[in-house]
């Protein structure tokens, strides 16, 4: 077995266990003075839990004090530590996923499905041709899922790759064929077999996914309570 290791860990952001885990304490000083900015508590509290988590979860790799973690930012934003552990923070809805390996940088995207309206609009301007061919031939009760499928797929890319959406969302390209690689990336980004596509599985009304180096690990899915 790979001693190359890719684990997710996920959890509720608002439960009954915010105060009792007491994830505030787990913050830095630079961060508990950034969750008194938010003036709804609501998003105070998930700001709190998530970066929490966040450094709780770095914590048991590490072997150090949560909040003595250094966290820092990369040219266009992504956040990491000098150290051999790669991670990438997702939220959405009441969900927050985190993405940790040792073998690769990594990205992950988690989205709530839910209805839009403006479906078409989004997939003209984020979807490549290919997608955009496989998308609308889809039928139309279909196309609102697999539209999230290649949506968290692209945005787990670009975080990755440390670039954010400025990177071209419509350059990565799912293979509508096998939804787990790529068949076009940006030539800043290397090649796009470089690069393969983890599904992950929480429940039925969030897809995400993860994007790592075509290396061989170990996969688990953990619950962060």
């Amino acid at each position: 077995m790979p001693d190359s290791f890719l684990e997710i860990w996920h959890g509720d952001i608002l439960s009954v266990n915010i105060e009792r885990q007491d994830y505030y304490a787990f913050l830095s000083d630079e961060e508990k003075l950034k969750a008194t900015t938010f003036l709804r508590p609501e998003l105070q509290k998930k700001y709190i839990k998530t970066r929490g988590a966040l450094r709780k979860v770095l914590a048991s790799y590490l072997n150090i004090n949560p909040q003595s973690i250094c966290i820092k930012t990369g040219k266009y934003g992504k956040p990491f530590i000098e150290n051999e552990i790669f991670f990438n923070l997702t939220h959405a809805g009441n969900k927050f996923a985190i993405a940790v390996s040792n073998c690769s940088e990594v990205g992950i995207d988690l989205e709530c499905h839910k209805n839009r309206i403006n479906l078409q609009g989004l997939v003209g301007k984020c979807f490549s041709k290919q997608e955009k061919a496989y998308w609308q031939a889809l039928a139309k009760e279909q196309q609102e899922i697999m539209f999230y499928r290649f949506w968290v797929r692209k945005e787990a890319l670009v975080k990755a790759v440390g670039r954010g959406i400025a990177l071209g969302l419509n350059q990565c390209v799912v293979d509508p064929l096998n939804q787990l690689c790529f068949i076009d990336i940006p030539s800043d980004s290397g090649e796009a077999g470089e690069w393969k596509i983890v599904e992950v599985t929480l429940n039925k009304d969030y897809v995400c996914a993860v994007v790592i180096n075509d290396v061989e690990f170990n996969y688990r899915l953990k619950e962060l309570k």
